[in-house]
């Protein structure tokens, strides 16, 4: 590796449905838990947006985007895609689709695999946030399901046509074009930081003699054998073909500048004084159809299956009965703090949706209400230790199946 190249930052990989028992779980603040939502009659909690919402975040950051986020538009972009589950969930129910228990335990082994533990060590991580392992398999047999239901509705929607290749390869030229690129070579005379102004003078004059050589017709690939204190040395400075933002910007900017066979003045960067030649230089041009065909079906298939997808889904929502109380009567802030809760994040999905299909479905707001304070009491039991932590699950459980 040439140290003068920049430094690339490693992306880190996301463990799939792993990372919903394996993330790290916010510290809540004062916050009572509520509904904020039902769909088709199923309820959604204010504590379930908040820890996806805290997942999600913690997964922009593990692949190095920027968290530049609008707090309010992104948790309310959050309970969006919640719904959005619930109702696939409810439609795969009604399609008939099921999911068998092996396809299940297959799943879940593979994220024991993938995390390095054991079914009973995450028994126990589970157990200390007040969740079951069948809490967990009915969150597991969910997602399958939702990915079956997806598969069943979109249907062909990922398919791209020659045909339709080529028009968008026409249309979209200018996105292809290569612009012209240098072979190079260098001789590298290492300064390092901080070193006293005589050193720095004294390699730079090392440069220049070098310099002279090639100048007068001396062989770059043998002064770089001889000479250079890069790595590349025993190659003759072979650096190869370049690509714009690849490079430090001072070696770069005389790098593409430079004519086939030319050789360049000295050139000084935070790492010491280069000497660069090009052996030679592509001209511009655009890329062959053929070099980026699979780019481009792989672009016009996922925006088929984006259009197909939103077309399902707003078809969904509005043949639906959704209510959303999020950030009604109340400020943004006091919404997206945390809780000190540990809810159950698949709770909803699993077991309230598979026992309970709510005869009315114009719960009102007086509904929600009444829940929330028969919540918070029993969430301030806890917190004062009057009841333990598995006695607050059963006395909740309780409480939604009232609904």
């Amino acid at each position: 590796m040439k140290f003068w190249r920049k430094s690339v930052k490693p992306v880190a990989l996301t463990l799939g449905l792993g990372m919903f028992l394996l993330a790290n779980q916010p510290v809540w603040a004062k916050v009572v838990d509520r509904v904020v939502a039902t769909v088709n009659g199923v309820i959604i909690t204010l504590s379930t947006v908040q820890e996806r919402a805290a997942l999600l975040k913690q997964q922009l950051q593990a692949s190095g985007q920027p968290l530049e986020l609008d707090e309010k538009k992104f948790i309310l972009q959050t309970l969006d895609s919640i719904i959005e589950e619930k109702l696939q969930i409810q439609e795969a129910k009604r399609a008939g689709l099921e999911v068998e228990e092996a396809a299940v335990k297959a799943a879940l082994n593979e994220i024991l695999s993938k995390n390095n533990i054991t079914l009973e060590q995450m028994e126990e991580m589970l157990l200390l946030e007040g969740r079951s392992m069948e809490q967990y398999k009915n969150h597991i047999r969910d997602q399958i399901l939702t990915s079956k239901v997806m598969q069943f509705h979109m249907g062909k929607a990922g398919n791209v046509s020659e045909k339709q290749i080529k028009k968008y390869y026409f249309e979209h030229q200018k996105d292809y074009w290569q612009d012209k690129k240098p072979f190079v070579r260098h001789i590298l005379f290492i300064v390092e930081e901080g070193s006293p102004a005589e050193v720095k003078a004294s390699k730079k004059e090392q440069a220049v003699q070098v310099l002279g050589e090639i100048r007068s017709g001396a062989d770059f690939k043998e002064l770089a054998k001889k000479h250079s204190e890069d790595v590349s040395a025993s190659s003759g400075g072979e650096v190869g073909w370049l690509t714009k933002g690849h490079l430090v910007p001072e070696f770069e900017a005389v790098a593409f500048r430079l004519k086939s066979g030319e050789t360049s003045d000295i050139v000084e960067s935070r790492y010491g004084f280069h000497i660069i030649k090009a052996d030679k230089v592509s001209s511009g041009k655009t890329e062959p159809l053929e070099n980026v065909k699979e780019k481009i079906r792989q672009t016009l298939a996922f925006e088929g299956r984006q259009k197909k997808y939103k077309d399902w889904m707003d078809g969904l929502k509005k043949d639906s009965m959704i209510q959303i109380t999020l950030f009604e009567d109340e400020s943004p802030k006091d919404s997206l703090e945390p809780s000190n809760s540990q809810e159950e994040p698949w709770e909803e999905a699993s077991n309230v949706e598979n026992k309970r299909v709510v005869k009315d479905q114009g719960l009102n707001q007086k509904n929600f209400q009444v829940m929330e304070r028969k919540l918070a009491f029993i969430k301030k039991l806890r917190r004062n230790k009057k009841i333990s932590e598995k006695e607050y699950h059963v006395r909740k459980q309780k409480l939604l199946n009232q609904l």
